[in-house]
């Protein structure tokens, strides 16, 4: 154990040493209805290849809360595609990620996210997603297929800091 935890610190001082992109955030989120309620919070790690691609692992939880109580616990990990960078201040990108459930491991879905990145400092980004367009397998929804979220007035919103 000793080992593998020495090993990771020398791993992870080389990424910072070599003065790569990475990336620690993550979001924050809550919906409040009538009769529902849905909270979550979803950290992040990534790193920046180059100038146009990206990875990165995500994790999160989801407590809702209606006529039923459940807890949803999952991984999201992603590949990124920054498709322009403008005023080197924003960016257009686009996410193709994987999102499988752990409580329910049968729920999983594959995903293309839009989204638009705003520098906001050297260190603080802010990127907003819009909708989805992908294949869902008992993870969003009862029934497997394919599915359309042009959802626009509620983007999800992350913040990261990058070293």
């Amino acid at each position: 154990m000793k080992k593998l935890f020495l090993t990771l610190v020398l791993a992870f001082a080389g990424i910072f040493a070599a003065n790569a992109q990475v990336w620690i955030g993550g979001g924050l989120g809550g919906k409040f209805q009538k009769e529902s309620t849905e909270l979550s919070i979803a950290p992040e790690i990534g790193y920046a290849i180059n100038n146009q691609w990206q990875v990165a692992l995500g994790a999160g939880y989801t407590f809702e809360k209606g006529t039923a109580t459940t807890n949803k616990l999952y991984l999201e990990p992603y590949v990124r595609y920054v498709a322009t960078t403008i005023d080197d201040k924003f960016s257009l990108f686009f996410d193709l990620t994987g999102d499988f459930g752990l409580i329910d491991a049968s729920g999983w879905a594959a995903t293309l996210r839009p989204g638009i990145a705003w520098m906001a400092t050297k260190h603080w980004t802010a990127a907003f997603r819009f909708g989805f367009a992908g294949y869902d397998h008992g993870y969003y929804g009862t029934n497997d297929g394919f599915y359309l979220n042009c959802e626009l007035v509620a983007p999800e919103i992350r913040l990261y800091y990058n070293f």
